[in-house]
């Protein structure tokens, strides 16, 4: 029994990682006996490794390696599951980045088209207003050559004309006179800064008032052939009729 108690102990002390020196040195007995003890031959006395005590320490020491084993196998599956799982957050983070780089080329294009378009617009507005511009430049141009025709006739002395003639004269001035005002109002000019807006605007009232006094001075039976009109300028119409016969109105 003393020999068993020994042989265990030295087998404890082997799986420890003593040398065989170093349990013999413990137990106080002979390298040899202890290289029987674990080698599973007879020791002192005769006595032979109980065959239950000996594989108890094999299967232990195989448990220990296949535990070992074990987990080291679970630890490279666990690390690799936790390299894929990296990997695929730097993929996911990656295309994230992408989709945050494309939207804003998106944006960027978007707004460099609106504004290219709000370029377009703006000229396309612009050459509008000038063609509009262009055209009312040229009615009022022909009407004041007509008007200054008329003034050269009475040498810058009142105007005589039958009332037929003065409403169509003083209907294309109208005619004028209202693209003027809806042309300001939609382009958003400043009438107080336009030079020549007061005197136009003086023109027509003065026009207006010479329609009226001669329309109340007719007579049902009167025809308006035979109904003479008569206006006078004072020095701003003249000195304005003067300055666009000679450049825009709107320039």
């Amino acid at each position: 029994m003393q020999d068993q108690a020994l042989i265990k102990r030295a087998l404890e002390l082997h799986e420890m990682g003593k040398s065989i020196r170093q349990i013999a040195g413990e137990l106080k007995t002979s390298k040899s006996t202890v290289f029987r003890w674990l080698n599973g031959q007879s020791g002192n006395g005769g006595n032979a490794l109980p065959i239950d005590l000996f594989a108890i320490a094999t299967n232990t020491q195989q448990s220990i390696n296949q535990k070992n084993k074990y987990d080291m196998e679970n630890n490279n599956e666990f690390n690799k599951f936790e390299r894929e799982i990296a990997l695929k957050r730097l993929q996911l983070e990656h295309e994230l980045e992408l989709r945050k780089l494309v939207q804003q080329d998106r944006e960027l294009e978007l707004r460099k088209r609106e504004l290219e378009l709000k370029h377009l617009e703006k000229d396309a507005i612009s050459r509008q207003q000038q063609i509009e511009e262009r055209k009312i430049n040229h009615g009022l141009k022909v009407w004041i050559q007509k008007e200054r025709a008329n003034l050269d006739e009475v040498d810058d002395e009142e105007i005589e004309m039958d009332l037929a003639t003065f409403k169509r004269h003083h209907k294309v001035l109208r005619k004028l006179w209202e693209q003027v005002q809806q042309h300001v109002s939609v382009y958003g000019i400043d009438t107080e800064a336009h030079m020549g807006y007061d005197n136009l605007k003086s023109l027509m009232e003065m026009l207006n008032e010479e329609l009226g006094n001669a329309m109340e001075e007719k007579d049902e039976d009167d025809e308006d052939s035979d109904i003479t009109v008569s206006y006078e300028y004072d020095d701003d119409s003249i000195e304005f009729i003067e300055n666009l016969e000679n450049s825009d109105f709107f320039s």
